[in-house]
């Protein structure tokens, strides 16, 4: 754990206590991100315990490093394994160099609020229901917040869900994408910071069907061509 966060620690359950039960409060070490949770507090809210992993959202910040000029982020929409929605906000914590090295977050549960919102739209105000529908039966769908992090139980379910992202705005299956196609992957998933994740390269590998070599070989065109 780096020293320079385990004064953040106290702060975890004070802040768990006085929020309430509703609030889940994470202070993330991101120099291991594979374990970067130290403490938390109501931590039942979204699954998650102390020794699991950072998020995707995390490992972007960590990932641009001190290009990052924010001091903190607010009001942003997390969604856990189970599709329970929150609204976050994240602090993030600096050494003495300006590098990123932890972060403080506290993520609002909202899905007793949109449960609430549903009942009142569609019991109370019917707003729901097509004029033209005798039945009532007509829905609407869909979901007003965009979802920026992922909150996941286990590393592995960190790297699936970071590949899933990147490959979902392809209509064919991952093993059948032409070489541009998979080097926008990875260079995607590069800014994403997956590769700093241990099993990251790997997993794309297996998920692309290629070698891992020719992982590294994408990747280091990517890192040229960014230069």
């Amino acid at each position: 754990m780096n020293d320079q966060l385990e004064r953040f620690i106290p702060f975890v359950q004070f802040l768990g206590q006085s929020l309430g039960k509703n609030y889940e409060v994470v202070l993330h070490d991101l120099s291991t991100p594979e374990t970067s949770i130290i403490a938390i507090a109501n931590g039942e809210l979204s699954g998650r315990v102390v020794g699991g992993p950072t998020t995707d959202f995390a490992l972007k910040i960590l990932q641009r490093g001190a290009a990052e000029d924010r001091q903190y982020l607010v009001n942003y929409h997390g969604k856990n394994i189970n599709g329970n929605l929150f609204k976050s906000s994240s602090y993030f914590l600096r050494d003495d160099e300006g590098r990123v090295i932890g972060a403080l977050c506290i993520n609002m549960n909202l899905s007793p609020f949109i449960s609430l919102k549903n009942f009142i739209s569609k019991e109370i105000i019917c707003e729901d229901k097509d004029p033209s529908d005798n039945t009532g039966a007509a829905e609407k769908s869909g979901s007003p917040f965009h979802v920026f992090e992922n909150f996941q139980g286990s590393i592995d379910e960190v790297i699936s869900s970071m590949i899933d992202t990147a490959l979902v705005k392809y209509d064919i299956a991952p093993e059948r994408l032409s070489a541009s196609e998979r080097i926008t992957v990875v260079e995607d998933l590069n800014e994403s910071g997956l590769f700093l994740l241990k099993g990251g390269l790997a997993a794309l590998a297996e998920r692309l069907n290629v070698s891992e070599p020719t992982i590294y070989r994408y990747l280091s065109k990517v890192k040229r061509n960014n230069i």
